[in-house]
C-alpha cells in the first residue's frame, strides 16, 4: 500500500506548512512572499516523502545469516482459502479515485462554462487582455487574459485596473494549480482552506497595487464597499464583488505595512523542511524513498571468538578476530593472576604494548584469520539424486498412452523370466501393469512470500551469535483481509532475538492469499561451526525452564494444527578452532 503511505506523508507535510504560515505569516504585508511559500509548501509536500537521510537510520546489530525453512509435521490446510474480489487496498483505491473523479468533473464544468460565455458573448480584443461582454448581468471577474463585465456593470477604471493586475501576474495559473492539487488531495480539509488563502492573497496584491495608483486608500477603501454586491464569479476567476472577502481587504488596505525584519519569518520554512526530512526518514517505514541525501555507512562486522587459554605468569587469553568492511583485526583480553583484565586491538596498540606482550606473556598478535565460508549444506542430507533419463519404449513394449501435459515416468524393467522345467510348456509372459500418472504436485503455499520476507530482512543478534544462543521463537498473529494485525511473541528465547523476530514480522506489509483466522509461526535461531555441527545453546534464564516450555509449546501446536505455520530457520556461522 505504498501509494496510500506516500499519499498520507505528503499531506500531513501539507498540513504542516500551513499550520506554520498560519502561526507565523498570516498577518503579514508581504504578500508575494506569501503567495511563493504557499505554492512551494505545496511542492515540497510532495518531494520530502521521496527523500530521506539514511545516516540518521538506526544500522542494523546483528551478522549475515542463511535462512531456511523446515516444512511443519502437519501441513496448514488451504482447502478453505479465501480469495477476496476486493481487498482493503484496492477497497481504498477505487474509493479514492471515485472522489478524484467527482471533482475532475466539477472542474471540467467550470472551464466548460467559460468557454461558453467566451464563444457567445461580444468580444472586445485589446494587446493586454480580451474583454468579454455578458447581457443583463451585474458581474466583474478575469480569468487568464479574458476579462468578464456584465452589461449591468458600470466599467470602472478602478475594477479595471483591480483586474489587469490578477491577468498581469497569472493568478488564474495559481488557481488552476490549487484545483488539480485538490483532485489529487480531496481528502484533506487542509487544501480547501489552503486555496481560499491563495485567493485571499491574490486580492490583497490587486488591492495593494491598485490602491497606489488612486491618492486616497480611504476612497479605494469606500469604493470597495459600495461595489460589494455585485454577482461573482466562478470559483476558479477572480471576482472583483467578493462580499465574504471585503472586512479582511479593508482591514489589510489600511494595515501598517510589514518591516524587512519579517522577512526573517519565512525562514520558519527551514526548519519545518528539517523536521520533516528527519521525520520522513525515521518515523515512516518505507521503500519508495528514491533520493539519499545522506547514505548510511553500512559496517559489515564478522567477529570471531578464535581461542581462550591460560599462558605464561599464571594469566589467561582470550583472543577474539573480527573483519571490519573486509579488514581483518584481532582483540586480545588479558587476565592476569590477580584478576585484573587489560583489552589490547592490533590496530590500535603501540609497540610498546606489543614488546610488553611478546617478553611478559609470550603473544603476538596473528598475521591474518581465515574466516570459514559458510557450508553449502546443514547435516549430512544426501544430495539429491540425478534427473531419470527419458523414457525409450523397446519394440516389443506395449504401447502406452502419452500425455504431453505430464513428465514422462520411467517405467521399471519387467521382471526376469523364470526358466521353465523340462516337459512343461512356459508360462505366458504377464502383462505389465497398468502405469500410473503422479499424483498433481501439492498447491504452492500462499505464505511464501511471508518466509521470503523473514529470510530477506532478518539479523542475527551480535550478542546472540557471539554467546552461541540458539533456540526457538514463535510469533502469534492475526490475518485480516490477508494482512498481519496483533503480532505478539507466545513463546520467548531471548531478548534482542524475540524482538528481531517480531520487527520482521511486524514490518511485512504485504498481503497473503489466506482466510481471516489466527496463526503461528515458528522462528528458530542456530549457530553452526566450521564442520556444519550446531553449537547454539540456550541462554541461561531458559536453561533451567525449558524442558516445560517445550512441552507447553508443543500442547499449543497440536491444539490447533491446521493455523501451525512452517519454521523459519535462521542460521549463523562461528569459527571455534
Amino acid at each position: 500500500m505504498n501509494w496510500l503511505h506516500y499519499l498520507l506523508e505528503a499531506n500531513i507535510y501539507l498540513a504542516v506548512f500551513y499550520a506554520g504560515y498560519c502561526l507565523f505569516l498570516n498577518k503579514e504585508t508581504h504578500y508575494t512572499l506569501n503567495r511563493i511559500y504557499l505554492l512551494m509548501s505545496c511542492i515540497i509536500a510532495f518531494v520530502l516523502p521521496v527523500m530521506q537521510i539514511g545516516a540518521l537510520k538506526p544500522s542494523h546489530d546483528g551478522t549475515a545469516v542463511h535462512v531456511m525453512i523446515k516444512r511443519a509435521s502437519v501441513q496448514p490446510s488451504y482447502n478453505n482459502l479465501s480469495f477476496n474480489t476486493i481487498t482493503l487496498n484496492e477497497a481504498l483505491f477505487y474509493g479514492y479515485l471515485l472522489g478524484g473523479l467527482v471533482l475532475t468533473i466539477v472542474l471540467i464544468y467550470k472551464l466548460t462554462s467559460l468557454i461558453k460565455m467566451v464563444k457567445g458573448a461580444d468580444t472586445t480584443v485589446n494587446n493586454r487582455y480580451k474583454m468579454i461582454n455578458i447581457d443583463g448581468s451585474n458581474t466583474a471577474f478575469s480569468f487568464f487574459n479574458y476579462l468578464f463585465i456584465g452589461s449591468n456593470t458600470a466599467v470602472n477604471d478602478i475594477i479595471l485596473r483591480h483586474e489587469l493586475v490578477h491577468i498581469r501576474q497569472k493568478h488564474s495559473a495559481d488557481i488552476i494549480f490549487l484545483e488539480i492539487l485538490k483532485i489529487v488531495n480531496w481528502f484533506n480539509p487542509c487544501v480547501y482552506l489552503l486555496q481560499n488563502s491563495i485567493k485571499t492573497i491574490h486580492e490583497y496584491i490587486a488591492d495593494e497595487q491598485t490602491a497606489a495608483q488612486v491618492t486616497d486608500v480611504v476612497a479605494y477603501s469606500s469604493f470597495l464597499v459600495n461595489n460589494a454586491y455585485g454577482l461573482n464569479g466562478s470559483s476558479v476567476t477572480h471576482s472583483f464583488f467578493n462580499y465574504n472577502l471585503l472586512k479582511k481587504r479593508i482591514i489589510m488596505l489600511n494595515q501598517k505595512r510589514s518591516g524587512n525584519l519579517a522577512r526573517l519569518k519565512y525562514l520558519v520554512a527551514v526548519p519545518i523542511c528539517a523536521a520533516a526530512l528527519c521525520a520522513s526518514t525515521l518515523g515512516f517505514s518505507k521503500n519508495y524513498a528514491l533520493i539519499d541525501l545522506s547514505p548510511q555507512k553500512i559496517v559489515d562486522t564478522t567477529k570471531v571468538r578464535l581461542r581462550s587459554t591460560d599462558i605464561k605468569n599464571g594469566a589467561k587469553l582470550d583472543e577474539e578476530g573480527s573483519v571490519v568492511n573486509n579488514k581483518t583485526d584481532f582483540e586480545v583480553t588479558i587476565t592476569d593472576k590477580q584478576g585484573s583484565r587489560k583489552t589490547y586491538r592490533k590496530s590500535t596498540a603501540s609497540a610498546e604494548d606489543k614488546k610488553m606482550l611478546y617478553e611478559k606473556y609470550g603473544y603476538t598478535f596473528p598475521d591474518k584469520m581465515d574466516v570459514p565460508t559458510p557450508p553449502t549444506k546443514i547435516g549430512n542430507m544426501p544430495p539429491p539424486p540425478p534427473p531419470a533419463p527419458p523414457f525409450r519404449a523397446s519394440k516389443s513394449a506395449p504401447k502406452v498412452k502419452r500425455d504431453v501435459r505430464v513428465t514422462d515416468v520411467k517405467l521399471p524393467p519387467p521382471p526376469p523370466p523364470v526358466p521353465a522345467k523340462a516337459g512343461t510348456e512356459p508360462a505366458p509372459a504377464q502383462e505389465p501393469a497398468e502405469q500410473k500418472l503422479p499424483p498433481p504436485p501439492p498447491p504452492k503455499d500462499p505464505f511464501n512470500d511471508l518466509y521470503s520476507y523473514i529470510g530477506r530482512y532478518v539479523r542475527y543478534p551480535t550478542v546472540a551469535h557471539n554467546n552461541r544462543i540458539g533456540g526457538k521463537v514463535i510469533l502469534n498473529f492475526n490475518l485480516d483481509n490477508g494482512k498481519i494485525k496483533d503480532a505478539k511473541i507466545t513463546r520467548s528465547l531471548y531478548d534482542v532475538m524475540d524482538a528481531e523476530a517480531l520487527r520482521v514480522v511486524k514490518n511485512y506489509d504485504g498481503t497473503l492469499p489466506v482466510k481471516s483466522g489466527n496463526y503461528s509461526i515458528p522462528v528458530s535461531f542456530s549457530v553452526i561451526d566450521q564442520n556444519n555441527n550446531n553449537v547454539s545453546k540456550l541462554p541461561d534464564h531458559k536453561n533451567i525452564t525449558d524442558s516445560k516450555s517445550e512441552i507447553n509449546n508443543t500442547a499449543t501446536i497440536q491444539s490447533n494444527p491446521s493455523n501451525t505455520l512452517n519454521e523459519v530457520v535462521v542460521v549463523t556461522y562461528v569459527n571455534t578452532k
